[in-house]
């Protein structure tokens, strides 16, 4: 949601119905992800993806139908099917994709709970289960415009933890807020247009899913419920506000990453050199990064020591390895690398702390204007938070490699 999330505001502002398009099941080589989301207007204008363009069409004419209406449908797209041919869908993979209205309210509370940058899960019931049913069935090829209603498909809620959606209820106008019930029982909290209780059972069947799970389907009073896992937005904190730390700020931003500059020297990190930045941090990274500092650096965080100056750049990775941040990257040549390992070594971070810096940073894509060296350094990024098998460099294994070398 979070991606188009500005142009539903817009729409909705303009006096336009909105209909909600997910992805909630996939087989094969589908182009995108449960989960992933595509908005659509009554006149026809779309925000998001729910493919790489080849069922987009179909799957907006039906969302049409559906914003401001009470209908919702569950689009099937197998690639073996006439219908999976005739809407170009040539990738070889299978996808589901369901349809309904978003109604205005449930919007505005999920994007306070974007602005809040809090967890949440959205949830939508998609499909009547039988007995004998196996959801998981690629075979049919139906796509059936249903009735909604109460207990009826297309339900969709909110699933927080309590305090944080009441706070984000709280946070609406009054009359959107009068709209959104919220409903709490032992931890887990529901929030929706319309009757609540009755999902309690759904966000409780939701949560006891393993936390790693973005997205997928739970089965309550026969009716197949699907949920997907809204994170924090990932942060990128750039050391140095240097000419790399801007495009590679510019490109974050574009990947959805809140993004934060941190340098002590005011005049390199400046609103005119970085006016898309999110944070601006005038501090040495130690007192940046201290319990009372105004950065935290999370398990959902990608550091950056961009300047080439040790008295910024060193303390920064020491800081960097006593937090839990998923990706550390050093910029600089192999002599830079070791030379950066034996500062962290003399200050007793050891081989194994050490071995969690990539450096000298980014893929090898050979590039070396600036903007390129930040494509470099971000698709390392996503590489390491993505789990990719690709072959990176480390500060450890660099400097260990120049050391065999000086000792030979």
């Amino acid at each position: 949601m979070r991606e188009v999330a500005s142009d539903v505001r817009r729409w909705f502002n303009e006096g336009h119905a909105v209909a909600l398009a997910q992805v909630t099941k996939t087989w094969g080589s589908s182009p995108r992800v449960p989960g992933s989301v595509m908005a659509v207007t009554d006149d026809g204008r779309l925000a998001g993806s729910v493919s790489g363009g080849c069922i987009e069409g179909a799957v907006a004419q039906v969302a049409m139908e559906c914003a401001g209406s009470r209908l919702s449908s569950l689009e099937k797209f197998h690639a073996s099917t006439r219908r999976a041919q005739e809407v170009g869908l040539s990738c070889g993979g299978n996808i589901e994709v369901f349809v309904g209205d978003l109604p205005r309210a449930l919007f505005a509370l999920e994007e306070a709970l974007i602005r809040a940058d809090a967890a949440y899960t959205r949830m939508t019931a998609v499909e009547a289960v039988f007995p004998g049913d196996c959801i998981d069935d690629p075979s049919q090829d139906d796509a059936a415009i249903r009735e909604g209603g109460m207990n009826a498909l297309g339900t969709m809620a909110i699933a927080a933890d309590a305090d944080v959606l009441a706070a984000a209820i709280a946070s609406l106008p009054p009359a959107v807020a009068a709209e959104v019930a919220l409903a709490r029982r032992a931890g887990v909290a529901v929030a929706a247009v319309g009757e609540t209780d009755s999902l309690l059972d759904v966000a409780g069947a939701v949560a006891a899913r393993p936390v790693s799970e973005d997205a997928g389907h739970v089965i309550e009073d026969g009716v197949d419920w699907f949920f997907a896992r809204v994170r924090p937005a990932p942060q990128l904190v750039c050391i140095g506000g240097v000419h790399i730390a801007m495009r590679l700020a510019e490109i974050a931003h574009v990947m959805g990453f809140r993004t934060v500059v941190v340098d002590p020297r005011r005049v390199f990190a400046t609103g005119e050199r970085f006016p898309g930045v999110d944070e601006l941090v005038h501090a040495w990274p130690q007192e940046a990064f201290a319990e009372d500092g105004p950065v935290r650096l999370t398990a959902n965080t990608a550091v950056c020591a961009l300047t080439h100056d040790p008295k910024i750049d060193v303390p920064a990775l020491q800081a960097a390895l006593a937090s839990p941040a998923f990706y550390i990257g050093s910029l600089g040549r192999s002599t830079t690398q070791l030379s950066r390992y034996r500062q962290l070594a003399q200050e007793g971070c050891s081989d194994e702390d050490i071995a969690r810096i990539y450096g000298p940073i980014g893929l090898d894509l050979r590039g070396r204007e600036p903007a390129e060296i930040a494509l470099s350094v971000m698709a390392e990024i996503c590489a390491v938070r993505h789990g990719s098998p690709y072959e990176l460099s480390t500060m450890l294994e660099t400097a260990r490699g120049l050391e065999g070398g000086e000792a030979a």
